[in-house]
């Protein structure tokens, strides 16, 4: 997904939703103790709820987006694109003009958290690279993750400089992404060789946004815990994978890699909660 589609896509998406949010009086928050909360998300296919069971009624074709996604969990407005990256983001709000609806709705957010940093990075080619038979594909494609993690804390410092001049009274929180792999003694020797190295680059990535959340000032929300013991391989996965046959082609189905409605609820919805409650 290349961020200029991306773009595109979340602006669309932000005409598309406002004017259905505003009528509905959008007005309650993670914590739903103050009735003039207004809480919005902002992102990836992490944060569109890609891989919950309901599709979100409206949403624009290529952002599948859900109603098991943790804002609509929380009551806000979710505006997470499948394929979003930081640059996406910020382009996204800077071109959206005072009298837009999403642009009134982020002028009275209390709170806005933002999940993103996959796409910036690569990480989907990981994921479909190294659920190939290509060791030297995975290989490069783990490298250019690697090499593209530097430039991710300014590209997300200026998506938070945007998020504040379009939210000025929002508290803003950065999310992680979860470990994907519960490792056990059970797990063949080429499942737990994929599985460390997809988990040692998804801490790789949060500690590069945890970083930039503190280089922004803004909050930095880890999912890590409340996803352990819930990979997959686990006895109870909140994460989707299904194996590619060896006669496939190395496409990934859309929700693979991907939370699933437990891994939503019980795993980012809680945690952005408890970053936002008041």
């Amino acid at each position: 997904m290349q961020p200029a589609n991306s773009r595109r896509r979340f602006g669309r998406l932000a005409g598309a939703v406002a004017a259905v949010v505003l009528l509905a009086g959008l007005g309650t928050g993670p914590a739903q103790a103050n009735p003039t909360d207004v809480y919005v998300a902002l992102g990836d296919s992490y944060a569109a709820g890609t891989g919950g069971s309901s599709p979100a009624p409206g949403s624009l074709p290529g952002c599948h987006q859900s109603l098991d996604s943790y804002a609509a969990l929380l009551n806000g407005l979710n505006l997470g694109c499948f394929g979003a990256t930081s640059l996406a983001v910020k382009a996204g709000l800077d071109n959206l003009s005072p009298a837009d609806p999403v642009a009134i709705v982020l002028g009275s957010a209390t709170e806005v958290s933002v999940t993103v940093g996959g796409n910036d990075v690569g990480t989907g080619a990981v994921a479909v690279a190294c659920t190939s038979a290509d060791a030297l594909a995975c290989a490069s494609a783990v490298q250019g993750v690697a090499n593209a993690l530097p430039a991710l804390p300014g590209n997300i410092v200026a998506m938070v400089q945007s998020i504040r001049q379009k939210a000025p009274h929002a508290e803003i929180v950065l999310t992680g992404y979860p470990r994907l792999f519960t490792i056990g003694p059970k797990m063949p020797p080429a499942q737990k060789e994929l599985a460390t190295t997809l988990n040692g680059m998804a801490d790789q990535l949060n500690a590069t946004i945890a970083g930039a959340a503190s280089a922004a000032d803004v909050g930095y929300v880890s999912v890590t815990e409340r996803f352990i013991g819930h990979g997959i391989g686990s006895n109870n996965p909140w994460i989707h994978y299904t194996q590619p046959s060896p006669l496939d082609p190395p496409q990934l189905a859309l929700e693979n890699f991907h939370p699933n409605d437990a891994g939503y609820s019980q795993g980012y919805r809680t945690a952005v909660n408890s970053a936002l409650k008041k």
